[in-house]
């Protein structure tokens, strides 16, 4: 399912020209393997929520090659750090070596193994937490960024519309009721305040407003 019209994404992308050449190599190798990264458009949208929030500390339950990460890293300045995990420990090394090439050597950490666990073992508070892990998992992502963020801090969630499965999950699909289901629990929520934003493949975007 086209979530937005071709037209318009084309039109959305040339908007989202950027001219770095290390994210232009870390887009090409996304495509070649056909391994998904948020893209240019989420990338900018990443900038800005996070320059919005003053963010200096990031988290990323999920982090591939690191291509997110570097949009986060753009935004929160030389006193800030992004801590990435991520369950390919050669992977985890591409993401070492472009972030460096992109000169943010030393404003970042990297964790191999899985997201959650990781997370689970680290104290607060960061001023946002960028999930992006296996979906089924989604709904175990909310007690922990409720947990680890501060007042204020937003959680941000990646693939949140799934190509449009959303809209008639199968019964057996346990990919997209993790979706689904974090959708809900985000919405029903009192100490969030959600907005969905159907860019790409959709991502939602959760402000902290209670402890």
């Amino acid at each position: 399912m086209d979530l937005v019209h071709p037209d318009i994404d084309r039109y959305l992308t040339a908007r989202a020209a950027h001219g770095d050449p290390v994210l232009g190599e870390m887009e090409r190798a996304g495509a070649d393997r056909d391994f998904p990264i948020v893209g240019p458009q989420v990338g900018r949208l990443l900038e800005v929520v996070a320059r919005a929030c003053g963010a200096r500390r990031v988290l990323e339950l999920g982090s591939g090659f690191g291509y997110s990460a570097y949009w986060f890293l753009r935004a929160i300045g030389r006193e800030g750090t992004v801590l990435l995990t991520e369950g390919s420990a050669e992977r985890a090394m591409e993401a070492e070596g472009f972030l460096t090439r992109g000169g943010f050597a030393g404003r970042f950490r990297i964790e191999v193994g899985d997201g959650l666990a990781i997370a689970a073992a680290l104290t607060g508070p960061f001023d946002i937490v960028f999930c992006d892990i296996d979906k089924h998992d989604y709904p175990k992502a909310l007690p922990i960024a409720r947990r680890l963020l501060r007042l204020g801090g937003l959680f941000i969630t990646d693939n949140m519309l799934w190509s449009g499965n959303v809209l008639a999950p199968a019964p057996d699909d346990k990919t997209t009721k993790g979706v689904v289901d974090l959708t809900r629990d985000l919405y029903a929520s009192e100490d969030f305040v959600t907005a969905l934003v159907p860019l790409r493949d959709g991502l939602t975007v959760a402000i902290k407003v209670a402890e």
